[in-house]
Formats: C-alpha cells, structure tokens, sequence
C-alpha cells in the first residue's frame, strides 16, 4: 500500500503546475463573471462563463492522465519495471486525475454559489430543482470525464504496443480503435438487446423552475458505462503487462 501511495504522490508531482493552473483559472472566471456582473443588464448572462467552466470539466481526467503518460513514455523502461502490475500504475493515474477533478469542480461550486445566493431568489425561493441539477451534473461530468480517461489510457497502451513493430502505421491503428467501437456502439444502440440491457431502473427527474422537459436516466445505462469503464481499464493494463516493450 505505501508503494502505491509512493506512485500516487509522484503522479500528483507530475502534473500539478496543471492542477494549480486550473484552480487560477477558476479564480478568474470567477473574476470575469464579477465584472460581468457590474456590466450585464442581464442577470442569467453574467452565469454563462461558470457554465461552461463547470462542463469543460468533462476534459479534466484526459487531460491529466494524457500529461502523465506522455511524461512517463520519455522514461518508459524504468516506469514499466516497476514491481507492481500495470492495473496499479494505470489506476493511480486515473484517481490522481479524479481527485484533481472533484478539488477543481467543487471549488467553483462554491465560489459559484457565493456568486449566486445573492439573486438566485430571482429564479428560485427554495433552491431545490439548483441543488438536484447541480449534484446530477456534477456526477455526470464525473463520469463522461472517466470514461474518457480510461480510453486515453486504453489508445496510449494500443500505440505503445505497436509503435515498435509497425511504426508510424500504429497511429491508423489507434485511429480505428476510436471509429470502430463508437461506429459499433451507434449500431448496438438502435438494437432491442441494448434497450434490454440498459433500459431498466428508470428515474425521472422534473424542473418546474427551469421550464425544461423531465429528463429521465436509467440504472442499466449507469451500469453499461460502469462495465465499459472497467473492461477498457483492464483491457488497457493487460497490453501494458503483456505488449508493451522498451
């Protein structure tokens, strides 16, 4: 276990000017909704950097774990001689960008609802339909921002496994791992077997506030995502431990 931690803490080493950089940026989109705040007629208009601050969160867990396997190719042998399995040097990286992620979102959470509390009772006395469209967007972007974390480890692993053997073609290789699976994830998602897979445990959420439509979500989706998270990871370290060479 302290080994692990050993790997997590060189993981945060490797890419916190990138972690302490976002949380500026947060800071100055605070300050920019501030001076819009002094300069809109607007009221909702002076959000919409906040917004769009909160969704490009989506890229956070990529990004990081991106900057930490590029690090690590320019010194791949001693990385890869590591006496630990690939699962745990991949998963360290992963919880460092996941980690890094809720720091990041739950500081402009509350830099945004300081922002807010003082005219949110312009568009809600009660703050009920923002706490539950908060949380689930919170917890959404958690997860499109894994998902995508762990395909950039699953691609990083398929090129690294290749590169030696056919070269710069590798790179058409990874090009298709992309296409194909999400050409035949379009295909399985018009099919009755998907419907029957993930079409269960419905939950419907209302936003009378918000005037927007109900939107409803289903377990089996959140457990379909969670089964191809966790076969991309392991896919990903068998390549690392049985592939890849330096």
């Amino acid at each position: 276990m302290r080994a692990w931690v050993a790997l997590l803490k060189k993981d945060f080493k490797l890419t916190r000017t990138v972690f302490f950089v976002g949380l500026v940026m947060n800071l100055l989109i605070v300050l920019l909704t501030l001076y819009m705040e002094m300069k809109a007629d607007h009221t909702l208009l002076i959000f919409i950097p906040l917004a769009v601050a909160v969704v490009l969160h989506i890229l956070y867990v990529p990004m990081i774990v991106f900057i930490s396997l590029r690090t690590e190719a320019n010194q791949l042998h001693l990385w890869l001689h590591n006496p630990g399995p690939a699962s745990s040097l991949l998963i360290s990286k992963i919880l460092n960008g996941l980690l890094m992620l809720i720091i990041s979102l739950v500081m402009l959470y509350v830099m945004s609802g300081l922002l807010i509390i003082p005219k949110f009772n312009l568009i809600e006395a009660y703050w009920t339909d923002a706490w539950t469209s908060g949380i689930i967007i919170f917890l959404h972007i958690i997860i499109i921002s894994i998902i995508i974390g762990v395909w950039v480890l699953f691609l990083w692993a398929l090129y690294q496994s290749l590169k030696f053997s056919i070269g710069r073609w590798s790179w058409l290789v990874v090009i298709g791992a992309v296409i194909i699976p999400y050409w035949i994830d379009v295909l399985l998602e018009s099919t009755k077997l998907y419907s029957l897979v993930t079409k269960w445990g419905s939950m419907t959420y209302h936003f009378p506030t918000f005037s927007i439509q109900p939107i409803q979500t289903y377990a089996g989706e959140y457990l379909y995502t969670f089964m191809i998270i966790i076969g991309l990871f392991f896919l990903s370290a068998w390549i690392v431990d049985n592939k890849v060479e330096v």
